[in-house]
């Protein structure tokens, strides 16, 4: 009996553990991309430690639906986003791959939360570097001293976070600049 309720109260004292919801396109992005006329590039890995892949919420742990990797949901994501342009070829010389710095959605606020994410993305043509940056981005969204309020919304605004940073992406001027289409 006693070893039945040690398995019970350690059922109860671990933590939950929920999926980041999948990646939805933003048209807004998409438009972005398509305005700055980049060549056809492809995505290669984003990598993210082991660390970087658990985000926990209150004790609530929130993975990647991807491989259980936020490096392969922020590659997926990327993909996603240059396929919907045309802007995306599997046989490009031209590759952009990154690493997670920073990767947390913090929903101890009382009334509201934040999501940070740091990348270093590298970009490489024919073998060689031609771009390297460190792009970071902030979310706030309504959060609440309830954890029934609070982990919810910080698990849906992931996704706000990840089109943040593509976005911001896709804003930056060197970055723009390696991947312009020349004009003969």
């Amino acid at each position: 009996m006693f070893k039945v309720i040690i398995v019970c109260l350690s059922f109860l004292v671990t933590a939950c553990s929920m999926q980041a919801p999948p990646y939805q396109v933003s048209i807004e992005n998409v438009q972005t991309i398509k305005t700055n006329k980049i060549q056809k590039i492809k995505v290669g890995d984003v990598v993210s430690s082991n660390e970087l892949n658990k985000i926990s919420m209150r004790g609530s742990k929130m993975v990647s639906p991807v491989n259980k990797s936020y490096g392969a949901y922020l590659a997926k994501a990327l993909e996603e986003e240059l396929k919907l342009a045309k802007a995306w070829s599997a046989i490009s010389d031209t590759v952009i791959t990154g690493e997670f710095l920073t990767n947390d959605i913090d929903v101890t606020g009382v009334s509201k939360g934040i999501g940070v994410a740091s990348v270093k993305f590298k970009v490489t043509r024919d073998n060689k570097e031609v771009f390297e940056k460190i792009i970071s981005v902030n979310h706030t969204f309504e959060s609440s001293f309830i954890g029934a309020i609070a982990i919810p919304n910080g698990q849906a605004s992931y996704v706000h976070l990840v089109q943040k940073l593509i976005k911001k992406l896709f804003e930056d001027e060197d970055f723009i600049s390696v991947l312009k289409v020349e004009t003969p």
